[in-house]
């Protein structure tokens, strides 16, 4: 009895030795392996930050405050430069004004209020604290409608009639547009209807007073 109560306890005990020799090992094992769960998202967030940056600065909407890659003018914006009114006669004066201030790109401009500041070489001074782009402008249901295919606008301006006063002249115009997108869309837009009133200064002819609706 004695000699098999001695046989029972030593093989216990050396399966409890090989027990704590497997657990061992396969401890060490494991902890020498990468953990995929904690490697798994580093990797995620790494591609993400690659990919996000410019994909988001590139399809932001105009109006919002969002920081966005600069966008070059398209090719109908008609730059400031370009507008020597001193080589102008009133009618092209006023067809040139109403065709700048209703040429827009939403990619860039936050209101139609871009469009004429465009236009200011071709007012009197008075009008650049005029032409302030509002902090919440009222967008027409239109622009909101191109914004969202990045759109710009391409306008028909029309003179209608004109008004002598004196030393001034008031030229009525209507104005139409179109927005067109590089992805086929597209969307007729308008009429608006501006008044402006030109007058000559040393440079040549200058619109001295304009309206569109009940904005003057």
């Amino acid at each position: 009895m004695r000699t098999t109560r001695f046989t029972l306890i030593l093989f216990s005990l050396v399966a409890l030795v090989v027990l704590l020799t497997i657990g061992i090992v396969y401890a060490l094992n494991r902890s020498a392996e990468p953990d995929a769960a904690e490697a798994t998202p580093t990797t995620v967030e790494t591609a993400t930050a690659r990919s996000a940056g410019p994909t988001d600065a590139a399809t932001g909407s105009a109006w919002e405050t969002t920081t966005r890659a600069p966008v070059l003018p398209s090719s109908s914006m008609r730059s400031t430069t370009q507008l020597d009114r001193k080589a102008m006669s009133a009618e092209e004066l006023v067809t040139t004004a109403a065709q700048v201030m209703t040429t827009w790109d939403t990619r860039i401009d936050v209101s139609p209020t871009d469009g004429y500041r465009r236009a200011l070489p071709l007012f009197v001074d008075e009008y650049k604290d005029i032409f302030v782009v509002p902090v919440k402008p009222a967008l027409p249901e239109d622009w909101w409608e191109a914004a969202e295919h990045d759109a710009t606008s391409t306008p028909q301006v029309q003179i209608t009639d004109t008004y002598p006063q004196g030393e001034t002249t008031v030229y009525y115009v209507v104005a139409h547009w179109t927005w067109e997108s590089d992805d086929g869309f597209e969307l007729k837009a308008g009429p608006t209807h501006m008044t402006f009133q030109v007058a000559q200064d040393d440079i040549g002819f200058v619109i001295e007073n304009w309206t569109q609706g009940q904005l003057q």
